[in-house]
């Protein structure tokens, strides 16, 4: 029977936090699921004498959700970004996990791979990036994963300026802007000299995970008019992309080695075919199949590619989930109380 293709969704929430000043959190979570759609509600209003914000971050929890594909989905990419008030988007966080052969169902993601499958998040974004035990296996810096900042007193990162020589891709625009190569944040610590350079913020050197840094520092949040509140939008952006086992992927989950056929790799992973497993990097699934989008590099589909044809693909969804940071500017006020304590004789 040949394999049909199906509209996919995507639901969840996103709890967005913001700190004021020193040890006041503020927080706020939705879980309102919809094709295709990630909710944000917005956090408590943030007060304090100077009417500063010190800290935006969020801690997606999403899932994902494909049936019917012509192709087996092994490989599940992301891509997390931030807009500060009305600003250009700005990548915060791009991950890749591999799914199991099968089916995986713990308290903290429900995977499974196939031509139908899912992928959830059960907990926040860091909670479930902490169960990796290469946070606590004793080779350093161990570390935990924390929300993602989206601004704070450092800001973005200088990108532009960084010396990439030794460093994975050869300029800006392939590491940042593209998407073509990531890299891994264990790597990006070889940009410091005497502890100088380039600094990626909150990042995850344990796990080389995707962490970007922060879209922004915190003075379009800040609110400098005495006895007044002011509100900030940011915007998160989510892009996903559905991409085919290779046989690294294979051989790894069939428990097969170098030597075993495509076929013979195959028959021991539930839903995957021969046919599915391509040799080198994972690729999107249904390349120009069915009517679907062809990508000319269709195992590095850049971050404009996605955007551009999420529409016109089964492979590609975006998405994206607004909320408000309010600043309240305490007024200032003074006074005096006490007693005289006159007397006379």
């Amino acid at each position: 029977m040949k394999r049909r293709n199906f509209l996919k969704t995507v639901g969840g929430g996103t709890a967005a936090s913001l700190t004021a000043g020193a040890g006041l959190l503020a927080s706020s979570g939705s879980a309102a699921a919809s094709t295709v759609s990630i909710s944000a509600e917005n956090p408590a209003t943030v007060s304090n004498d100077r009417g500063d914000i010190s800290q935006v971050s969020a801690d997606p929890q999403f899932e994902v959700q494909w049936k019917n594909l012509d192709d087996a989905v092994a490989k599940v990419f992301y891509l997390i970004e931030a807009s500060v008030d009305g600003g250009p988007f700005v990548p915060l966080f791009r991950g890749t996990p591999w799914l199991p052969a099968d089916v995986e169902n713990n308290s903290y993601v429900k995977a499974k791979s196939g031509t139908t499958g899912v992928y959830k998040l059960k907990h926040p974004h860091s909670t479930v990036l902490n169960q990796d035990s290469r946070f606590s296996d004793g080779s350093g810096p161990d570390e935990s994963a924390n929300p993602l900042v989206i601004a704070d007193g450092d800001g973005k990162p200088a990108y532009s300026t960084a010396t990439w020589s030794n460093y994975g891709p050869g300029d800006y625009s392939s590491y940042y802007e593209t998407g073509n190569s990531m890299g891994t944040a264990s790597e990006a610590e070889s940009f410091l000299v005497d502890d100088e350079g380039l600094v990626l913020q909150n990042n995850y050197p344990d796990i080389n995970a995707g962490y970007y840094g922060a879209a922004s520092d915190t003075t379009p949040f800040d609110n400098d008019a005495d006895g007044t509140e002011t509100s900030t939008d940011v915007t998160l952006r989510y892009s996903f992309e559905l991409l085919r086992p290779n046989r690294s992927w294979a051989e790894s989950r069939s428990g097969l080695g170098g030597g075993a056929t495509k076929e013979e790799l195959a028959a021991e992973i539930p839903g995957i075919e021969a046919s599915d497993i391509v040799d080198n990097h994972s690729e999107i699934v249904m390349n120009g199949e069915d009517g679907q989008a062809q990508f000319a590099n269709p195992d590095s589909v850049s971050y404009a590619e996605m955007r551009s044809n999420y529409d016109s693909h089964v492979g590609l969804i975006l998405t994206t989930a607004s909320f408000q940071v309010t600043a309240n500017n305490e007024p200032a006020d003074s006074g005096v109380t006490g007693q005289s304590n006159a007397n006379s004789e």
